[in-house]
């Protein structure tokens, strides 16, 4: 690779002295793409007589004497460029190598093997490539060097652009989706004096105008509630959040969620939303609402089922927690290697071992309900059953997609949470929420029956294309 790069070096320097290398723009009257789709499947008397201009980079390179013949990649698509004007053979044979981008004109035809194609009557190098990149009968096989390499990956698999091109259609839904329910979208601080909205570690920053420490966001949604507060009855905000924690399969320190927020709802009305989403966005994105995900096929018709958190301990763990003493919840926690970062809670060791023992055999979409108060800060207390809370996330293929509530919107109590997540934070606990006086002061003035509701994109992403790890879905994914 060393020496090939500085053999298309010294030919770079050769095209500079006579001004090439390196154009300022090309004329293109076709994509790659677009002739493939309307011509490729046609008859050679039925191919139009029209001259076309059209633009790609070189995958492959064949020349045969008087002959050459060069696949062309464009955004979407493939293209075979037939040479055998005198000039462009001995400009191809001098200069063009793999990866080099290049614009074509010429007509179309079908060789005689059968091959569609564009008889070249003109050829230009748009941009000569230094580096050199992997033929296209090769590819890139490496994943790692696919997540390190973004763009040779890009360049190596028009499979992989299509996963990307996928994951944009689904923003591009949500919002639709959203929309067409009179949410209205809104941006949020990044940047926070005080972080919150779950239990995470955050990144830290600072603000030198300001002389302030400040940190980057984990959640969007004690800003939303503000919002609400102020007199909007339906919002949303798709963005990154940033949570400095592990980096795994489903987890990347920063990633997109969709965040909404609607007045005069609860929590039941998010399952409700959660479900006609995702089943919208499967049939759009797939043509279906059963989806081939690494071997499942996953239903995301609504409605989904629904199960509490106790439920699916029993069902999946083999035991009722709720006939469990203190101490034999302990000896069950350590049994399933089970921690807390903070000193026993009764609730928050019911939601490790739910972790443990159930998160995993999640596969077919379903709502894990009614958590135990002490997981969350943020939400209402249920409204029949005594430590519990109106909360449900959403699980497929052994994943948590999201998270919801009915909103806490009692100021007093709130302080009361945030006071206790302080005395979490002195035991040890780095991802309890700190207390944020300002948006207790904005729960003060009112806030009406309010669900909240949050949704992972990267792993909806993963579940609509197929794809086993959260950096197949990330463009530039977070790597040593």
């Amino acid at each position: 690779m060393s020496s090939e790069r500085e053999e298309r070096l010294k030919v770079l320097e050769e095209l500079k002295t006579e001004n090439q290398g390196f154009k300022y723009g090309y004329n293109r009257n076709e994509k790659i793409e677009t002739l493939v789709e309307k011509y490729s499947e046609k008859e050679e008397d039925e191919l139009p007589n029209d001259e076309y201009s059209i633009a790609g980079r070189v995958m492959e390179a064949r020349s045969f004497g008087s002959l050459a013949f060069l696949d062309l990649r464009g955004e979407k698509a493939d293209i075979q460029i037939v040479v055998q004007d005198d000039e462009i053979l001995e400009f191809i044979d001098q200069y063009i190598q793999n990866g080099d981008i290049i614009g074509v004109k010429g007509y179309l035809k079908f060789t005689n093997k059968g091959e569609f194609s564009i008889q070249a009557t003109d050829f230009e190098l748009l941009t000569k490539g230094v580096r050199p990149i992997p033929s296209d009968f090769y590819g890139l096989e490496d994943q790692e060097t696919q997540y390190r390499d973004r763009p040779l990956h890009l360049i190596s698999d028009l499979e992989a652009r299509e996963v990307f091109r996928k994951r944009s259609k689904i923003n591009r839904l949500i919002r639709e989706f959203l929309h067409e329910r009179e949410f209205m979208e809104i941006e949020t601080p990044v940047i926070q004096p005080v972080y919150g909205g779950t239990n995470a570690t955050p990144f830290e920053t600072y603000v030198e105008d300001k002389d302030m420490d400040a940190y980057l966001r984990i959640a969007k949604e004690l800003y939303h509630k503000r919002t609400i507060i102020g007199g909007f009855d339906r919002i949303f905000e798709i963005g990154k959040d940033f949570r400095n924690e592990s980096i795994d399969q489903t987890h990347n320190p920063e990633f997109t969620m969709m965040e909404l927020y609607q007045a005069y709802a609860d929590y039941e009305d998010m399952m409700a939303l959660t479900e006609e989403l995702y089943e919208e966005i499967a049939v759009q994105v797939t043509g279906s609402a059963q989806v081939d995900y690494q071997g499942y096929e996953l239903d995301f018709s609504a409605p989904w089922k629904r199960m509490t958190m106790v439920e699916a301990i029993e069902q999946h763990g083999g035991f009722d927690v709720t006939e469990l003493s203190d101490k034999e919840i302990k000896e069950k926690m350590e049994e399933h290697d089970a921690e807390l970062d903070s000193d026993y809670e009764r609730g928050m060791a019911i939601a490790e071992l739910f972790e443990e023992v159930a998160e995993e055999n999640l596969i077919q979409p379903v709502h894990i309900i009614d958590h135990p108060e002490e997981t969350t800060p943020l939400c209402m207390q249920h409204r029949e059953k005594e430590g519990l809370i109106e909360r449900f996330e959403p699980f497929a293929a052994g994943m948590e997609l999201g998270n919801a509530y009915t909103e806490l919107r009692d100021p007093i109590r709130q302080r009361k949470l945030f006071e206790d997540e302080e005395r979490r934070q002195e035991e040890g606990d780095d991802e309890a929420h700190p207390i944020d006086m300002d948006f207790i002061s904005a729960l003060e003035l009112g806030m009406p029956p309010t669900g909240g509701l949050g949704i992972g994109i990267d792993r909806m992403a993963m579940l609509m294309t197929d794809q086993e790890s959260i950096r197949d879905v990330l463009l530039f994914p977070m790597m040593k």
